[in-house]
């Protein structure tokens, strides 16, 4: 049985569904692109973040610099809160004596728990495959 020609109304119902998904499709790629930007950029904003983290230790006018743009830049106290050690000279001194007894105290407790070499000769293999199960001295 052969089907008979569409009219024209047919035709024109059928682009226009046509056309609604299409527009339904472009506006899924759109956000999925929208998405996609956001990780990226979340992405960036750590991988930079932890850059400027690690050269304020080693410099300090590139600390201060830092500690002015911050000051003036965040002004929520919520996000405030959660870097003064970035936004105070004091408290940074005392975040880093913290961090450096908080390492002294672990590498005691490894070396405590039957370790012949200290813990601080000790590197960890990283990622890059399966562990070997020896420990490389530093």
């Amino acid at each position: 049985m052969a089907q008979g020609r569409k009219t024209i109304d047919e035709l024109i119902a059928d682009e226009e569904r046509k056309a609604e998904q299409a527009k339904v499709r472009v506006a899924e790629l759109r956000t999925r692109q929208r998405v996609e930007e956001r990780k990226r950029d979340s992405h960036r904003k750590i991988v930079v973040g932890a850059g400027a983290i690690a050269h304020i230790r080693i410099d300090p006018q590139f600390r201060q610099a830092l500690r002015d743009a911050l000051n003036k830049a965040v002004t929520d106290p919520k996000q405030r809160a959660v870097i003064p050690d970035l936004l105070d000279e004091q408290a940074f001194q005392e975040s880093l004596r913290a961090a450096a007894k908080k390492a002294e105290s672990e590498a005691k407790e490894e070396a405590g728990q039957g370790s012949t070499e200290p813990a601080a000769a000790v590197r960890p293999q990283g990622r890059g495959g399966p562990p070997s199960g020896k420990l490389r001295p530093a």
